[in-house]
């Protein structure tokens, strides 16, 4: 009896040891499928869009500082699942899916580097990151520029007048504060130097050009122009000829030679000048002044308004005087 108690009892216990060995060796199988299941799954890959590797986001050009980001996941076969966390060194980064805007707006100069970390969203998943880096560089000074400059100077100068130079200054780089320094060719700065306006004093200087430059400093380059005005020459009457009283062939032919030069200046006027001794009259003066203009007009065909006939005052004899008096001259002193 007591026997087989026992062997009812170790056949009892082979039983479980035999049903413990199939459970553990199950689990063991189960184990090791699914290690061979998650060791198989195809990890994500990774890559970021191309950009520009190097900005300068200047404050004429904010639209390179925004520089759109997307990754691209390969050999994942569920990307709707995925996961994904941006994170930047520097400016700001907007979003959370495939797609993401990296501001660099405002960012100091140097290097700055974006990450996005995907992951299929499990505790056992899978994970993989990638990084990019952008350099932003700093902006360049604007370019200096010149202002426009124009000066503006009289049409016609009077001899020995001053002339007045004026400049209209405008543009160029804002916040320079422009130095006017004006130099003239001839003549005398008397007024205006520092400014936009000068008067030249152009005494002594009758017929030669007047060229006034002026310079704009300030801009550190050299911005500047000129301006030239023509002073006229001096007209001045002439004295042709003065005689006393000759025969009239000889004072025919001082006439003639008269006529020559009037007719060589055909906007001149011929002033015919006669002077008398103390005692001469002035019909004396007037007969010679007529024989003077007669003989221009009817033989040498002078017009008679070209010709101006005067008496003059008083000479130690008596005395014609033939002058040539050219357009804008002063006539000759009767005196």
């Amino acid at each position: 009896m007591r026997l087989r108690k026992h062997l009812f009892v170790a056949l009892a216990l082979m039983l479980i040891c035999a049903w413990t060995l199939s459970v553990s060796a199950q689990t063991q199988q189960k184990n090791k499928k699914e290690k061979e299941i998650l060791t198989a799954a195809p990890k994500p890959f990774v890559q970021l869009s191309d950009h520009a590797m190097v900005i300068t986001p200047c404050a004429d050009s904010t639209a390179e500082a925004q520089i759109p980001l997307t990754a691209s996941v390969t050999n994942f076969s569920e990307p709707e699942k995925l996961r994904y966390n941006w994170k930047a060194s520097g400016g700001q980064l907007i979003g959370n899916g495939v797609n993401a805007t990296w501001d660099l707006t405002g960012a100091a100069p140097g290097t700055y580097t974006a990450r996005v970390e995907v992951d299929n969203n499990r505790e056992d998943g899978c994970y993989a990151f990638t990084t990019t880096k952008i350099v932003v560089r700093d902006c360049p000074a604007p370019p200096v520029l010149c202002p426009s400059i124009n000066i503006s100077g009289p049409d016609t100068v009077g001899v020995g007048a001053p002339v007045t130079f004026s400049a209209n200054v405008s543009g160029g780089t804002p916040g320079i504060t422009p130095v006017y320094n004006w130099t003239v060719t001839a003549g005398t700065i008397i007024s205006g130097q520092g400014t936009t306006s000068i008067t030249v004093d152009t005494a002594g200087i009758a017929g030669q050009p007047v060229t006034a430059n002026l310079a704009v400093e300030g801009f550190k380059l050299n911005c500047g122009t000129a301006y030239t005005v023509q002073i006229p020459r001096k007209i001045t009457s002439t004295l042709t000829d003065f005689y006393p009283p000759l025969k009239r062939d000889d004072e025919k032919a001082r006439l003639d030679n008269f006529a020559i030069q009037l007719q060589n200046d055909p906007s001149a006027k011929g002033y015919i000048i006669v002077y008398g001794a103390a005692r001469t009259n002035s019909a004396e003066k007037q007969k010679r002044i007529k024989f003077a203009v007669d003989y221009l007009v009817a033989t040498r065909g002078i017009d008679a308004a070209r010709l101006v006939p005067l008496e003059g005052g008083a000479r130690d004899q008596v005395t014609t005087e033939l002058w040539i008096v050219p357009l804008g001259a002063d006539p000759p002193s009767t005196r």
